[in-house]
């Protein structure tokens, strides 16, 4: 067999597959001659028809199928784009394609590296593979950047998100945030970089957020919808707050002795003097509690001082722990006439004022502790702060004023940090510890932790006793943080006491047994004063429920023997 024999033989043998190549759907006749109709192919190719079995055209166009294995995947390109069969490096080269090509591919880059959350390697194999797209990582980074498609939370992000959800509360919308369908966790993010909401409020621009982020209002249980007051008046709140609650001090020698002087100033004597006459109204004696409140309005000026707004927030705290509608509707009225006569109250806190005064007289009581709830909430929550997973909430320590005033610098720093359960034993703040025992600190978290789980938390009692061994181990054993122990774990049997009979039930005698113990100790600690008033109320009412009259008795005759003298107390 001579050499062109063989050569014909070997196109004969391969004329179906080339047919079958040459004939694909996407590719007619007339682009594969414009393929063919080079000048240096002109003298070797026939313009046959391909179903002709001329050797001559089959030898040529099988010999350059074979060295140009790109050919048929560079003719099928959905660009249109066409390389030539001579230039086979070319051909597998990563392609640069328009910005309009792009956008026609955006959509499916954004399924398959968002919402199915697929590595970009394998983005760019599929959408080279299934849409005949081929471009570098690079160029992928490139518009993955301009398009903003983020799968992790960047800082300015978040930054952004704390902007956009403190100007949605300020009108009373609650904000949930998305990434790709997937909740975002603010708090958590905070922990693990380990910044505060200060540090991402330095660096929020109040730009756009990304596409792939969405903000919504969380669906509420359907309520009565808030009259419009109701907005104005946080709205007012709002941004008389952004401005005097700014950003607490740091903790140093030169801000503790101005929180000194602001315990010992005529504006927290004038809000104590006011407590007392609400709790003494609360308990019928109201010639008493009259007279205390004369002389607290004689001082309520001095909250308007500009260096006084911390005693603003404790005399919210004081109407809400003792509500009672005609104290509340005179104390605004009397706060918004003053504000109005004087100079030097600065507009914002006058309009607040005037808001509160308004809303009091047009609402009953319990609309108006709800919005001093919301006030009080939104002052403690507005740092971002956290206890076990929930927003911080000053509400949540109660009793308040248990703690001497004095020894209590750690409450105007609890709203700075992300607290969790399991710490409390060991909590401290930074550089307080040599200002302040922590103990006072851990005392109010064992507080706000029962009051926030409605003392059914069964964590309650365990953290409570191992503080409480603690305490009686330590060299300076602290009589607050001791009461508290034993009064959250009353409280927590108490409790777990529900729907047993109080005969019988082994945790309401366990709750009357430690909460026997926290009364005991606070006769011994402090003076009688309307605290131990209302915890010696509680062991009766406890006495009564389990048919044990006589301790019932015994306690009411104790509280009313030792609380004889409780105004002279309360004047001192």
């Amino acid at each position: 067999m001579g050499l062109h024999e063989a050569r014909v033989g070997n196109t004969d043998a391969m004329g179906s597959d080339l047919v079958h190549l040459i004939r694909k759907p996407q590719l007619s006749p007339e682009s594969v001659d414009s393929v063919f109709s080079s000048p240096a192919c002109s003298q070797e190719t026939s313009p046959a028809p391909f179903g002709t079995h001329d050797s001559s055209a089959l030898v040529w166009t099988t010999e350059h199928l074979v060295q140009t294995p790109g050919l048929v995947e560079e003719l099928d390109s959905p660009d249109g784009s066409v390389h030539t069969p001579t230039d086979s490096k070319r051909s597998h080269r990563k392609r640069t394609h328009s910005p309009d090509v792009w956008e026609a591919h955006k959509a499916a880059i954004a399924r398959l590296y968002l919402d199915e959350n697929k590595r970009l390697k394998d983005v760019m194999e599929i959408m080279e593979n299934q849409w005949g797209f081929r471009a570098s990582q690079k160029m992928y980074k490139t518009k993955l950047t301009q398009w903003k498609f983020f799968k992790n939370n960047r800082q300015a992000d978040v930054a952004n998100l704390l902007y956009l959800q403190r100007h949605r509360l300020a009108i009373g919308k609650e904000s949930t945030f998305r990434r790709n369908g997937k909740p975002i966790d603010v708090e958590a993010y905070m922990r693990r970089r380990g910044i505060s909401a200060f540090d991402l409020v330095e660096v929020a621009d109040s730009g756009d957020l990304p596409p792939t982020v969405r903000c919504r209002t969380p669906p509420s249980v359907p309520k009565i919808i808030d009259p419009p007051d109701d907005l104005r008046l946080k709205e007012r709140f709002f941004q008389w707050t952004s401005q005097k609650f700014v950003k607490p001090r740091p903790i140093e020698t030169g801000y503790l002795k101005r929180l000194d002087s602001h315990h010992q100033s005529k504006a927290l004597h004038s809000v104590q003097l006011l407590t007392h006459g609400c709790w003494l109204f609360s308990t019928g004696r109201n010639q008493e509690g009259g007279n205390f409140c004369r002389g607290a309005f004689a001082l309520l000026h001095h909250i308007l001082d500009t260096s006084a707004f911390l005693s603003f927030f404790e005399m919210m705290m004081a109407i809400r722990r003792y509500p009672n509608a005609e104290i509340i509707k005179e104390l605004w009225s009397y706060l918004s006439r003053y504000a109005a006569a004087i100079d030097g109250v600065n507009q914002p806190l006058h309009r607040v004022l005037t808001s509160f005064a308004n809303f009091s007289q047009q609402h009953a009581l319990g609309h108006n502790t709800d919005i001093l709830d919301w006030a009080l909430q939104w002052a403690s929550a507005r740092f971002n702060s956290s206890f076990d997973g929930k927003s911080f909430d000053y509400t949540m320590l109660k009793p308040w004023d248990l703690v001497p005033v004095g020894e209590s610098y750690h409450r105007y720093y609890l709203c700075l940090n992300h607290w969790e359960v399991d710490s409390i034993p060991t909590a401290t703040i930074p550089s307080l510890d040599e200002f302040e025992d922590p103990s006072n600190l851990r005392a109010d978290l064992l507080l706000i932790f029962g009051n926030q789980t409605s003392w059914r938390d069964d964590r309650i009692s365990k953290v409570s006793l191992k503080v409480l061994e603690q305490n009686r181990l330590s060299p300076k054993p602290s009589d607050y943080l001791e009461f508290v122990c034993l009064y959250a774990t009353a409280r927590h049997n108490k409790t777990r006491s529900a729907g047993d009979d109080p005969t019988t039930s082994i945790d309401h005698k366990l709750a009357r047994e430690y909460l026997q113990l926290a009364t005991d100790l606070q006769g011994r600690a402090w003076s009688p004063g309307k605290n131990y008033y209302e915890t010696l109320t509680l062991l009766e009412s406890w006495y009564r429920e389990a048919g044990d009259h006589g301790s019932a008795d015994d306690t009411r005759k104790k509280r009313d023997q030792d609380c004889v003298n409780v105004l002279t107390t309360l004047c001192k």
